[in-house]
């Protein structure tokens, strides 16, 4: 519900006039949205795509509770396979973070532009 509430916001930033010359230049309402409108989103979206993965990746306590099959566990989960009451794998456990943060870390930086104007987006007025 967040991100919803989020890209409401959103889009409730953008000129309604650009939807207006979208359809003065000949564009249906699709066309306008896909060609005019999503891609001044794409800021918001990139926020609402992290926001949605971070809290997903962040539900480790729900999934350790209620996940019993051990091949249906989430990456989170599988690292607190490494330790155990007696013994921690710690090297295993390394290894398979910085594997982890490796999807993590390219994602992030292919949409850090959008990410930081899309979080500062309606800081100023005007």
């Amino acid at each position: 519900p967040y991100c919803a509430w989020l890209m409401k916001g959103y889009f409730d930033t953008i000129p309604f006039e650009i939807d207006e010359a979208g359809r003065v230049d000949g564009l249906t309402p699709i066309g306008t949205f896909l060609r005019l409108i999503l891609p001044l989103a794409k800021p918001g979206l990139a926020v609402a795509a992290f926001y949605s993965f971070i809290t997903a990746f962040g539900e480790v306590a729900f999934a350790t509770t209620f996940m019993l099959d051990d091949k249906k566990y989430t990456l989170a989960v599988g690292l607190q396979s490494f330790v155990s009451e007696h013994d921690a794998q710690r090297n295993l456990m390394a290894a398979t973070a910085v594997l982890i943060a490796i999807p993590v870390s390219a994602f992030f930086y292919l949409v850090q532009k959008n990410l930081v104007a899309g979080l500062t987006a309606g800081g100023t007025k005007g």
